[in-house]
């Protein structure tokens, strides 16, 4: 009436391939929590990276308007202390190139070209050098609000 059930048709697993099945399961098992781990770590290192580089970006936004708004004093000025504004405009363009080299130093390539932001440096001590000789310094000002025109186009496009 009942029928009995029988395995006779499987053939018999050896020991040594019982045991290999068994380390690869490991192994796989290994793998999948190493890549969770990685998933796990990683994920917040990146997205701190990126608000390291927004906070850069943030700041050297905040340090080009001001080098613009100095300069714009300074064509108001008329050099009654055109020096003090214009060391003022030189801290603020010495900032943006610490901001742009640390963005290089947490392993990011840097935001803006060092040689841009250099000939800004250039221009406010051209510009110092013909203020303390008493030269005319009209071409030397038109020239230095360009630039730090163009700089903040280019900073404010980073994002």
């Amino acid at each position: 009436m009942y029928r009995r059930y029988s395995q006779g048709n499987e053939t018999p697993v050896s020991r040594t391939q019982t045991n290999r099945s068994r380390l690869k399961n490991v192994v796989i098992l290994l793998l999948l929590a190493a890549l969770a781990a990685a998933c796990v770590l990683g994920i917040p290192a990146v997205q701190r990276q990126k608000e390291e580089r927004a906070l850069l970006i943030q700041r050297m936004q905040g340090d080009c308007d001001e080098a613009v708004r100095q300069t714009t004093a300074l064509s108001r000025n008329a050099g009654a202390d055109s020096t003090a504004i214009l060391a003022k405009i030189r801290s603020s363009v010495y900032a943006i190139r610490l901001a742009n080299s640390l963005n290089s130093a947490f392993g990011n390539a840097q935001l803006l070209q060092d040689e841009q932001i250099l000939a800004v440096q250039e221009s406010v001590d051209r510009y110092i050098s013909y203020l303390t000789r008493g030269m005319d310094t009209g071409e030397y000002q038109t020239n230095l609000q360009n630039e730090l025109t163009a700089l903040q186009e280019q900073i404010n496009s980073l994002e």
